[in-house]
């Protein structure tokens, strides 16, 4: 698969981010594509032990040279930080791809630059310091379903693949925006996924539509509630179906929480 040129520059610029870094808000929605399989992870495991300069990066950027078999999502796990900083900080043009001996930068994570002192008070309030997403009354969005149909799939913040939910359909059905905003990425680089759309609303909000058949809206425009942006498909997936996601300034929430 193929990814547009400059895609993950905007997209890290608009979704899902921890405290530790400073950008407005991005998905655990993209770590899936790159979760490892069992054979990878024994091969990860080996590769841990083996590698002394693997340990969480704090208060400094270190260089990692990729070996044969390395996946980003596997090396963002060795350094204890999420892929699409590392793709980012190396402008990759698509974070499927790495090459054996290429050289890539895994950025610091400070906590200091976090929190703004090297205190252990201060990196304690900071740690302390929760998410929490407003009721649908105060979000300021007045939401709308994406697409008609049964609910086959609820959600659930810790399960791998459900921290959203799946509605039932039809190949070609209509697939329209939940609410006025930006298109922040519109393709098929990311594994699991099949033909996906993210939008981000106003400057804390962002939701994704998975396993679309055809794509009707491209990076960086600007849709509005009910705008038909796709159509209905299965692919990575067993049969129609959306696969809808909601994220509010990195956390997922249970869309079902925001739908009329």
């Amino acid at each position: 698969m193929t990814m547009r040129k400059g895609i993950w520059h905007a997209f890290v610029l608009t979704v899902f981010c921890t405290g530790t870094v400073s950008c407005s808000f991005l998905p655990d929605i993209l770590v899936k594509p790159f979760e490892s399989s069992p054979t990878t992870q024994k091969r990860q495991a080996t590769q841990k032990k083996q590698a002394k300069s693997c340990y969480p990066v704090r208060d400094r950027d270190i260089v990692y040279v990729v070996r044969k078999g390395d996946t980003l999502g596997e090396i963002a796990e060795c350094f204890k930080t999420r892929w699409y900083y590392i793709s980012s900080r190396n402008k990759l043009k698509n974070p499927n791809v790495i090459r054996p001996g290429q050289k890539l930068i895994i950025p610091a994570r400070s906590t200091k630059a976090a929190t703004g002192t090297s205190s252990g008070k201060a990196k304690k309030k900071g740690a302390s310091k929760l998410v929490r997403p407003p009721t649908r009354a105060k979000s300021g969005i007045a939401w709308i379903w994406p697409a008609e149909g049964k609910v086959i799939r609820k959600f659930s913040p810790k399960g791998s693949g459900k921290q959203g939910i799946s509605i039932a359909g039809k190949m070609g059905q209509k697939i329209k925006t939940a609410a006025s905003g930006k298109v922040v990425y519109s393709g098929e680089g990311l594994v699991g996924y099949g033909r996906l759309i993210i939008v981000q609303h106003q400057k804390d909000f962002l939701t994704a539509y998975a396993h679309n058949d055809r794509l009707l809206v491209k990076e960086g425009q600007s849709v509005k509630k009910g705008q038909i942006i796709a159509h209905m498909g299965k692919t990575a997936a067993k049969s129609p179906r959306l696969h809808f996601e909601m994220r509010y300034k990195g956390k997922p929430v249970n869309p079902l929480k925001y739908l009329p």
